[in-house]
């Protein structure tokens, strides 16, 4: 590319020179010096001068020569065909194989064995497909770079050679250079697209094989479907009629190998899934277990907060892996039976150190009675080929499992706690499962019976271990709240624990029973035909008026709803907590913005649902436009209510953890909420306070700067006192530790009274929380004070005067064991007396 440079600085003052002699006659000079190719390729008749159009040239030959070497760097980085080369025809292989081997085993089909197959023609076909994206990127690719050369090919320059090559040497040798590198970049080009279309090929073959595959195996899975409700083999009470060649032993080691090249290929296939799973496995672990020890060691409390650890201070790691099992069995998808079996396996073992601790010693020896058969009928299912000597065992297992069964159902009906009432829901339905698969054995459906006794039983263990799964998450929650206190917070209260457990167990168990309910879908073989039909039933077009809409659109926005809602609501509850805790200092508490907070996750929730869901936004429109109307109506205080607690939010006049007054009612706000918030009663009482009246009413918040308070007595003594000795009693009794010193306290002569003279006394405490129990003390030591002064607190007195008594009142004094009262002194004269005779005077 110097060359240009250098050819530009000596060529543009030969431009103007010929431009300057030759105006008359360009087209002459052109053709001068260059020749073409071929006559269509001159250039249209132009007024520019010679040296104009050779620095054109010049130019035009440099900016593709820049393209050139642009396109030449990026079919540098060829098609990668070494694993390719290798692994396409094994893919083919290995379809050919699979149909192969399922016609060969055509009489022993089972749905196991059709979804086994379809995981590994799915492993295949995932790969397959994996080289067809890489394929066809760069298919697209070569594309452009076609285009671009087909560009640059269809220039005039490239038709142009110099008349005379001793005119500009460096001009000629450059458009020879430009002509060689534009071949060689054809070449190479040509070369790619030949390579990639090779490969498009094979990838397109194998993925003709693999439909033809994914036919074959959806026909014979067809037609299972409808053999799978008719009778397979004889009724119980009749001879067999199945032949017995086929060898147990055998199958059971076909199987194995079997299931090995499936574990394989979907380790494979999902590699790093599994190293994700692995390594947060580890992590947690390590974490819990960190967590234990810190709490070991450094709380104050420790011995109370293990106290209330079941499961991980003795078994720490079946713990962690129980957490982490049931979101396991959904992240992986499309997985093998041998991979669920495994990590259902895996479920039970660490269930078994943790089940003792639950449900007690009696349950505890049920599960490690029918453990055993668990298993037995857990590996069976592993069989691909249909088996029919297996019938006498799965009758057996049924009977088996319904007399366990009924033993948990009678426990559980003796018992009467909660986690024992979900124990005779789950026994009742293994019950109902064994018996229908006895039933079916008994009939001769013995794949029916085989697929339900099977599911019975795993998912009566899995059931269990789900309802662990929830208790040591809960658990786990409770035990990192307490490491992430700091010692001056003390502990987590037995209250604030049940709380916390109130509030996540709803979420996990409806996680728990969603997987559990998947299982027992996937396991029964309608998990296919399920997804279908609920899927048809979400997405299919609905129109309501001029409305279409979907039922799925509607569910995924009442899904983001509530989970903004679920994640508001905890967000606040938190915050709450947290503030309640950092009561002492009011700058560290969110407060009132923890309501900003919830209507921003709200509002971002409500924006995603319309956005997830494809509501349009002008719907909404009119929907709020209708609500205007509303509004003006009926919703004033609502909305009012609504915009008062932004207000609040905004202006802060009151915190969780604040003591207010409004009105009447005063109290320790514990929640802003949206509409309205919650005061804490000093009675205990709760009071749900809209926050329009905490506008519009006088509000006191005894705590929006700090947490002292005044204490104001008014002490009466009697007029006969020692005033000066009176007021230094009250000094000295001010000296209460717990009575701040600034501001200082202060005892003031107030009023004269009928009866008393009174003192005003005045003082500080530091915090809200102590005044009454320092107002009560300051008074015991005032009334000890002045008791030992002789200091008269007076009180009011009655004197009675009688005009006359009762001329037999000697009589009535004379009367043994009868008591003279006022009124029976009073009643001779009652008559004779008047309000004038009664005088009253109060010392």
């Amino acid at each position: 590319m110097k060359h240009f440079f250098l050819t530009l600085v000596f060529i543009l003052p030969l431009s103007l020179f010929s431009e300057a002699q030759e105006k008359e006659t360009p087209i002459k000079a052109i053709d001068t010096l260059f020749n073409f190719a071929d006559t269509t390729d001159l250039p249209a008749k132009n007024t520019k001068s010679a040296g104009s159009v050779l620095a054109q040239v010049i130019n035009k030959a440099q900016h593709y020569a820049f393209d050139l070497s642009e396109l030449n760097l990026e079919l540098s980085e060829s098609l990668d065909t070494v694993d390719m080369s290798d692994m396409l025809p094994q893919i083919n292989l290995l379809a050919k194989r699979i149909k192969n081997r399922t016609e060969a085993d055509s009489e022993y089909l089972s749905h196991r064995y059709i979804v086994g197959m379809e995981n590994l023609v799915s492993t295949a076909e995932d790969l397959n497909r994996s080289y067809q994206k890489n394929i066809q990127e760069r298919v697209d690719k070569l594309s452009q770079v076609g285009s671009k050369l087909n560009t640059i090919k269809s220039d005039s320059l490239f038709a142009m050679t110099l008349r005379d090559t001793t005119l500009i040497p460096a001009i000629n040798s450059e458009l020879r250079m430009l002509k060689a590198s534009l071949k060689s970049v054809d070449s190479i080009y040509l070369a790619q697209e030949i390579l990639a279309a090779r490969f498009q090929a094979r990838v397109s073959e194998n993925a003709v094989v693999f439909l033809s595959l994914k036919q074959y195996l959806n026909q014979n899975k067809k037609r299972l479907d409808r053999q799978y409700w008719t009778k397979e083999i004889n009724y119980l009470w009749e001879p067999a009629n199945y032949t017995k060649v086929t060898n147990l032993p055998t199958v059971i080691t076909e199987s194995m190998e079997f299931n090995t090249q499936l574990m394989s290929a979907y380790v494979d296939r999902v590699w790093y899934i599994f190293l994700i799973c692995s390594s947060i496995l580890i992590l947690v672990y390590l974490k819990i277990r960190s967590t234990i020890e810190e709490i070991g060691n450094q709380k104050d409390f420790a011995s109370l907060i293990l106290d209330r650890v079941k499961y991980f201070k003795r078994h720490t790691f079946s713990s962690s892996v129980l957490i982490l099992l049931p979101i396991f069995l959904i992240i992986f998808t499309k997985p093998p039976l041998v991979f669920i079996s495994i990590l259902s396996f895996t479920m039970v073992i660490a269930s078994c150190f943790l089940v003792k601790e639950q449900f007690g010693e009696y349950f505890n020896k049920i599960w490690f009675i029918f453990i055993i058969p668990y298993f037995l009928l857990a590996l069976s299912s592993l069989n691909w080929k249909v088996v029919y000597q297996e019938r006498w065992y799965i009758l057996l297992s049924t009977l088996i499992f319904i007399g366990m069964g009924i033993l948990v159902l009678k426990y559980a009906i003796t018992q009467k706690s909660k986690h024992d009432s979900f124990l005779k829901y789950l026994a009742i339905f293994m019950i109902a499962i064994e018996g229908f698969a006895f039933f079916a054995n008994f009939t001769g459906r013995f794949n029916l019976s085989k697929t339900y006794s099977v599911t019975g039983a795993i998912l009566f263990y899995r059931g269990i271990g789900l309802y662990l799964f929830v208790n040591v998450f809960l658990e786990a929650i409770y035990l990192f709240i307490e490491n992430s206190k700091k010692e001056s917070d003390g502990f987590t209260s037995y209250f604030d624990f049940q709380d916390l457990q109130k509030r996540m167990k709803g979420l996990l168990y409806v996680f728990a029973s969603t997987t559990w309910a998947y299982g027992v879908i996937w396991h029964l073989g309608y998990f296919d035909d399920f997804y279908k039909w609920i899927s048809e039933f979400l997405l299919q077009d609905r129109t309501l008026g001029e409305t279409v809409f979907q039922f799925g659109s509607i569910l995924l926005f009442v899904t983001i709803l509530y989970v903004s809602t679920f994640l508001a609501n905890n967000i606040a509850y938190f915050a709450s907590v947290k503030d309640q805790k950092n009561a002492s200092s009011r700058k560290q508490r969110l407060g009132s913005s923890v309501l900003l907070i919830r209507l921003a996750v709200l509002f971002v929730g409500f924006l995603l649902g319309m956005t997830a869901s494809k509501i349009p936004f002008d719907k909404i429109a009119i929907v709020l436009g209708a609500l205007s109307v509303g509004i003006g109506f009926g919703l004033q205080t609502i909305i009012n209510n609504l915009v008062s607690g932004i207000i609040l939010a905004f202006e802060r006049p009151i915190q969780i953890g604040d003591e207010i007054q409004v009105g009447t009612t005063s109290g320790t706000v514990k929640e802003v909420g949206i509409r309205a918030s919650k005061i804490q009663g000093y009675d205990g009482s709760e009071i749900v306070m809209p926050n329009g009246d905490l506008l519009s009413q006088s509000l006191i918040n005894w705590t929006l700067s700090d947490k002292k308070r005044r204490i104001e007595l008014i002490i009466g003594v009697g007029y006969g006192s020692d005033m000066t000795l009176v007021k230094s009693v009250l000094e000295e009794v001010l000296t209460n530790e717990r009575i701040l010193k600034t501001p200082n306290p202060h005892v003031y002569m107030q009023t004269f009274n009928d009866s008393s003279v009174d003192f005003r006394v005045l003082f500080w405490v530091e915090s809200m929380d102590i005044w009454i129990e320092v107002r009560a003390e300051v008074m015991s030591a005032i009334f000890e004070k002045f008791a030992e002064n002789n200091i008269e607190i007076p009180f009011p007195k009655r004197d009675l005067y009688l005009k006359s008594v009762p001329s037999n009142w000697q009589e009535k004094v004379s009367k043994p064991g009868e008591d003279i009262s006022p009124k029976m002194l009073d009643s001779g004269s009652e008559e004779n007396s008047t309000d004038e005779n009664k005088k009253s005077s109060e010392d």
